[in-house]
């Protein structure tokens, strides 16, 4: 076919054999074969054939003598329609008159014909496309003999001619939906439901797929036009609309039919109409699903009714049966939805509750929702229909069918999360979901029966845990309920896996995990709800706190305290297992012979995706054991006696007795940091961002004991290798809670470094004072004495990496090789998640020099002081609407801590670190200088004052003294009190007064006489200029407190000379305001002197 040669030989090979032949089999065959040509090369690979193709194929689709003949070329004419694309549009008005005229004049008893007819027709509309919905004339014809056409086969006799219509008129829609009326087409789908035929169902329901997608309020109104009497005798059997509208009509068919294709095209139709109608048609909709919900319900209780039935009527007279003797007899009983049906109806109701959660909050909160119904006359809110939820999740969570206990289960979860923290707003400090705890439990309950399958008995641990952690329960005895079934589900861990089991292997591996997961996530909420409760122990709480769960003094935990001797084996022997599997299939020869402790080996690749959901919260759990318990709290260590009586347990086995304290810490840090670390590593298609978040939950818990950051710290590598995987998920993640698990285990390393650094300091001062040497600590730390950091074997190189990227991701403009497209990029303003990460990230910072030589320091300074004034550039920018707070302060703390940093003033370093710091105070000096050419748009004022305050206050003269540095110091001040922004006045005057109080006299000399006497002269107008708001008379009293402060730091004996006494009028008495020089020779009673 890519021959050209080939393609024209072939071409002129048929249309002479056509141009000749008059027997049918030529005709056909070369008619196929030309429609097969330019299928395959495409329109604009056989543009030059296509005329003389189209002109013999609409030669021979004339030829009413032969029907096959016409079948065939009609056949090749849809296939070069189909791929001739804008090639084809010259020969489309032909060629649709041609399907027009043969629609009127072939018999209909040529159904193949009129079959191919309609395929002609079909591609004819595809090959227009969108322009049908053009109004030129030669479009509108073409629109309405398409129109004409698909009517003309809607009236045929024959099923597959009607389906063809449908499919056509489904086209048009597509393309120009404004000319399909719906108001006849959609009658006509609904009738057709009933059809005999399966084609021309599936050509329906198809059709009605692709309306609801777009006109889902259309053909639902248009459908309730059809409302029919369903016990009338004429209905008996067929599918008509009802009440519950086209929604029910397709929930009857989808319990009818068994074809794959029609049952999918039904559920995307139920589903594409459930997103556009559900969330405001509630009351409908659960109507529906409680219909098709409650119907085996009803049937199953009815022979209990009719029993009772029968005994309240024995003593009715005979009258009364010979009535129901006479009653007819009901030849077409209702028979109940099929289970798939069933399942499909609770899916649906998930997805509804899905599709409330983004729509207006009324949907989740009681009060709103009532007042809006009261207010505005709206009541359908979910919140509303909470009874039919529960209801309808526990019909399905108690059904006989595993499959739709299962969906249930998932609803009830749903509903659980969803609802556990909606207030009730008759009862204060109670949810709403507190008065459906018996439902809830008695929903539970048979998923925990011994014969109960070991997937339902799963998904009710999982809803269990989720029930427990909600906090719905106040009461502990009321939760006890639920927690006594996941009590009795410890059982099934006592049989081992060569148990005989009605079910697969895998099946009881999937129990059994879902089992202790679900006992590590209680665990988890547990220990949670305990930190909570002591972080508010001082504070005064009513007895009806929201969410607190007290019972003569218990809590949660202790409800999990007693099984956590047994849980915690369980717990690590799932994480070695998970080892097991995790291994690459290089490694298989290492997994164990015997398999592992909850699976078999013929069962390995069956059970990783079951284990796979499980390890993440049972690690976390682990975890949280191992830090609330420490690392020497061992379960298995009964080497005196037996096990204790609860415990579950006979299939783990603990640790070698031989083995020591120290090797099991050992092992288990390990086993959780090696399974974190595995997970953390893997790609973003692999493990979920859930995954990973457990991961770093459960890496901050492990390293928040003193001996294990001290197992860290003593292997740097180890520390190295653990901050380069938390610099990958900060580049792979986009999540800000990610990014602060990452900062918060950063944070942790580096605690890790600091501790093992001073131990080590400790260790050679003790040493060296007994062997009389000379103690110098300055030389520990990283770059010892020259300095060098090198990259990979360096913590502190890999956090500035961490901290680097993550205020990257937040605040691109610090990135230094940043490329310049020549439009100004200016940062949208943070949240405050991001805020608070970028301040987390700069609180790691200030730890850095603390990790480091004196040599180490001078090395990482630039880095840190550039991030941490790039921060305070970002933060604080005019092109903010307000300056960002929180890492504004971080980032004047930390440069607080660089100024009084002991290295300041180390003989070895000083001098690299003055000149480093003059350096930042000339950046920041820099920053107020707003340039719009350069896209510099300048800092707050006021951040300005606070960030020069910093460096004044903190900072010895050598650094602040330069005169360039103190002349820009001095304008700053001088220039915030020169802004029409009294707040920016306000804060120059506060600041002032510090450094006129802090600093020494001779340092704060020169600041006094440049900056004071403007405002001393200020306040002499004060009197005729009052203030005119709350910031104008602040700025007066703190700029009095400031001359207060000038007055209490000059000399005694020249005080009464300094006071600038007011008149009443404001002015003052003396001839003007003297400025204030101060004294060089200072006085015996006081350092200098006002003159």
């Amino acid at each position: 076919m890519e021959d050209g040669r080939f393609i024209a030989e072939l071409s002129q090979y048929s249309f002479d054999k056509l141009n000749s032949a008059r027997d049918v089999v030529t005709r056909t065959g070369h008619s196929l074969a030309l429609g097969c040509l330019h299928r395959y090369v495409g329109g604009m690979g056989s543009g030059q054939h296509l005329n003389t193709s189209v002109s013999i194929l609409l030669a021979l689709a004339q030829d009413n003598t032969s029907p096959v003949v016409q079948v065939w070329a009609l056949h090749a004419l849809g296939l070069i329609a189909d791929s001739g694309g804008p090639m084809f549009r010259g020969y489309i008005e032909p060629t649709l008159s041609l399907v027009l005229n043969l629609l009127l004049s072939v018999p209909p008893s040529n159904v193949d014909v009129h079959q191919c007819l309609g395929k002609c027709l079909s591609a004819l509309i595809t090959s227009i496309g969108p322009e049908l919905q053009s109004n030129t004339n030669s479009i509108a014809a073409a629109r309405l003999y398409c129109l004409v056409c698909c009517a003309i086969m809607q009236d045929h006799h024959d099923s597959l001619v009607q389906a063809e219509a449908i499919s056509c008129l489904q086209q048009l829609h597509m393309f120009a939906p404004r000319h399909v009326n719906l108001t006849t087409l959609v009658p006509h789908l609904c009738e057709t439901l009933n059809s005999s035929h399966l084609l021309l169902r599936r050509a329906a329901v198809a059709c009605l797929r692709q309306l609801s997608q777009r006109e889902a309020s259309e053909i639902s109104e248009h459908a309730l036009t059809l409302i029919s009497d369903k016990d009338d005798p004429k209905n008996r059997g067929k599918i008509i609309i009802t009440e519950t509208g086209l929604e029910g009509a397709l929930f009857e068919l989808l319990d009818r039919e068994t074809d794959n294709k029609l049952c999918k095209d039904v559920h995307d139709t139920i589903i594409s109409m459930l997103h556009s109608l559900a969330a405001e048609n509630l009351t409908r909709w659960f109507t529906l699903l409680k219909d098709v919900l409650a119907a085996s319900i009803s049937d199953s209780s009815s022979p209990d009714a009719n029993e009772a039935g029968a005994g309240d009527k024995e003593e009715d007279d005979d009258d009364v049966a010979q009535i129901t003797i006479a009653e007819k007899e009901d030849t077409h009983p209702s028979v109940a939805p099929r289970w798939p049906t069933r399942v499909f109806a609770t899916d649906c109701l998930q997805k509804i509750i899905s599709d409330c959660e983004s729509k207006t909050v009324a949907h989740f909160d009681l009060a709103i929702a009532r007042d809006m119904r009261e207010t505005h006359g709206k009541g359908d809110y979910l919140v509303l229909h909470l009874t039919e939820l529960v209801r309808v999740a526990f019909i399905a969570a108690t059904s006989d069918s595993d499959q739709l206990r299962l969906a249930g289960l998932a609803t009830l979860q749903k509903v659980i999360n969803n609802f556990s923290m909606i207030a009730d707003p008759e009862v204060p400090g109670h949810v709403i979901l507190e008065q459906y705890q018996a439902q809830v439990g008695a929903a539970l309950r048979p998923a925990f029966a011994p014969n109960a399958p070991s997937d339902v008995t799963a998904a009710a641990c999982q809803v269990c845990s989720t029930w427990i952690g909600s906090g719905v329960a106040h009461d502990l005895n009321d939760l006890r309920r639920v927690h006594q079934l996941l009590v009795s589900s410890l059982e099934k861990l006592k049989l081992g896996r060569h148990k005989a089991s009605l079910y697969s292997e895998s099946a009881t591996t999937m129990e059994k995990l879902a089992v202790l997961q679900a006992w590590a996530e209680v665990y988890i909420v547990a220990i949670q709800k305990e930190h909570d409760h002591g972080n508010t122990d001082d504070k005064s709480r009513s007895e009806d706190d929201f969410g607190e769960i007290e019972s003569q003094g218990e809590s949660l935990l202790s409800l999990v305290q007693p099984e956590l001797v047994s849980l915690s084996k369980h717990w690590l022997c799932v994480l070695k297992d998970q080892v097991y599997l995790s291994l690459p299939s290089d490694y298989s020869n290492s997994l164990p012979n015997e398999g592992g402790t909850y699976y078999a080996p013929d069962t390995a690749d069956t059970v990783r995706p079951i284990y796979k959901r499980s390890w993440p919260p049972i690690l976390y759990a682990v975890s949280l054991w191992l830090n609330e318990c420490g690392f020497g709290n061992f379960p298995l260590e009964y080497t005196g006696g037996e096990p204790p009586a609860n415990h579950a347990s006979s299939v783990t086995e603990g640790p070698p007795a031989n083995m020591q304290n120290e090797e099991v810490n050992t092992d288990r840090f390990h086993l959780l940091l090696g399974i974190a670390v595995e997970a953390m590593c893997s790609p973003t298609s692999i493990q979920p961002l859930e995954t990973v978040n457990m991961c770093l939950k459960s890496v901050f818990v492990l390293l928040d004991k003193p001996w294990p950051r001290s197992r860290l710290g003593k292997k740097q590598t180890l520390a190295v290798e653990l901050l380069n995987v938390l610099h990958r998920l900060l580049l792979t993640r986009e999540s800000l809670a990610t990014h602060q698990l990452v900062l918060d285990c950063t944070k942790q390393i580096l605690r890790s470094a600091l501790e093992n650094l001073e131990e080590q300091k400790v260790k050679d001062s003790e040493f060296k004072v007994q062997s009389g040497h000379q103690v110098s600590l300055s030389v520990f730390g990283e770059g010892g004495e020259n300095g060098k950091i090198e990259a990979g074997q360096s913590v502190v190189f890999a956090t500035l990496e961490v901290c680097l990227c993550g205020l990257i991701r937040q605040m691109p403009e610090l990135n230094p090789n940043l490329p310049t497209t020549g439009f100004p990029l200016r940062q949208m303003k943070l949240s405050d998640e991001a805020c608070h990460l970028v301040a987390s990230i700069i609180n790691a910072i200030a730890e850095l020099p603390g990790l480091c030589s004196f040599a180490g320091s001078i090395s990482i300074l630039p880095t840190i002081l550039y991030l941490t004034t790039g921060v305070i550039r970002e933060a604080a920018s005019l092109s903010l609407q307000s300056p960002l707070q929180e890492p504004i302060t971080v980032a004047l703390e930390t440069l607080t801590t660089f100024c009084a940093c002991p290295y300041v003033s180390d003989p070895r370093s000083c001098d690299h670190w003055s000149r480093l710091l003059q350096s930042a105070i000339a950046t920041v000096l820099d920053f107020s200088k707003a340039d719009a050419e350069k896209d510099k748009p300048g800092i707050d004022e006021k951040t300005l004052l606070l960030a020069l305050s910093v460096f004044l206050l903190n900072c010895d003269d050598d650094i602040t003294g330069n005169p360039q540095l103190k002349q820009g110091l001095i304008e700053a001040f001088q220039t915030a009190w020169m802004s029409k922004n009294n707040r920016v006045k306000l804060m120059c005057v506060q600041k002032l007064t510090s450094i006129f109080q802090k600093m020494e006299r001779k340092k704060a000399t020169p600041y006094i006489r440049q900056c004071a006497p403007p405002i001393i002269e200020w306040l002499g107008g004060v009197g005729q200029n009052k203030p005119a708001n709350q910031d104008g008379l602040q700025l007066v009293i703190d700029s009095i407190a400031m001359l207060e402060t000038l007055v209490a730091i000059a000399e005694d004996s020249t005080t009464g000379t300094q006071i600038i006494p007011f008149g009443g009028d404001g002015h003052c008495t003396q001839g003007g305001t003297r400025p204030f020089t101060p004294h060089t020779e200072p006085h015996s009673h006081s350092p200098a002197s006002l003159s």
